[in-house]
């Protein structure tokens, strides 16, 4: 979520896990269980560590937790995502504002095969810039000097996902979960909708679309 020029790829020492204690102490009441608030503090932890890849397993074992623990933290248990969302959105705004500061708006897609995950075709894949089965989202940043924070993130669905009711069905029967409000758009409408949700004034004097 944030990022500052800090931890990132080393170990974490005791400071800077207090740093994240408090951080991610500014969001006690957003999750339905406390058990939820300790995943919370493990998968963050995970991601800042030096582990090569992060993903649900490699970061339990890292963390000396059961991979299905943290696997069905990520997968099953209710969190409010938008009032997260809302609650970054107005640290940065209080915490974070810089006059040189910008928002960026961002393309990021994840390689993927097969056909049941959510939104997977053979499109566009920025990372490797070239055409293969991938997903993408749109994302809205928040940078400065020194401090980066991604503020909201909208998931892009295609046409041949979104117009097929059958596939839908499949998939909310499945693990992907897709939900029913989960439409069709343009990356730049993705974007637009991502400035309009932002619940906080962030001061950015431009915005850049890479």
């Amino acid at each position: 979520m944030f990022h500052e020029e800090t931890t990132v790829g080393r170990p974490m020492s005791l400071q800077d896990i207090a740093k994240l204690s408090k951080l991610l102490g500014q969001f006690p009441t957003r999750f339905s269980c406390p058990a939820g608030r300790t995943l919370l503090q493990i998968y963050v932890r995970g991601l800042l560590s030096g582990v090569q890849r992060k993903n649900a397993e490699a970061i339990a074992v890292d963390q000396n937790v059961a991979p299905r623990t943290l696997q069905r933290f990520l997968e099953s248990i209710v969190w409010d995502q938008q009032m997260l969302r809302d609650r970054c959105q107005q640290i940065v705004a209080t915490e974070r504002a810089h006059p040189d500061a910008i928002s960026c708006i961002d393309e990021t897609g994840t390689a993927k095969s097969g056909r049941e995950t959510a939104g997977v075709k053979r499109q566009y894949y920025g990372n490797r810039g070239k055409i293969e089965d991938c997903v993408n989202n749109v994302a809205l940043a928040n940078s400065a000097p020194g401090f980066d924070c991604r503020l909201d993130a909208r998931f892009y669905l295609p046409g041949e996902w979104a117009n097929n009711s059958a596939r839908r069905k499949n998939a909310r029967a499945g693990r992907c979960r897709l939900p029913d409000e989960t439409s069709n758009c343009t990356g730049p409408d993705r974007s637009c909708e991502g400035q309009r949700h932002r619940s906080h004034r962030v001061d950015g004097r431009r915005t850049v679309r890479s």
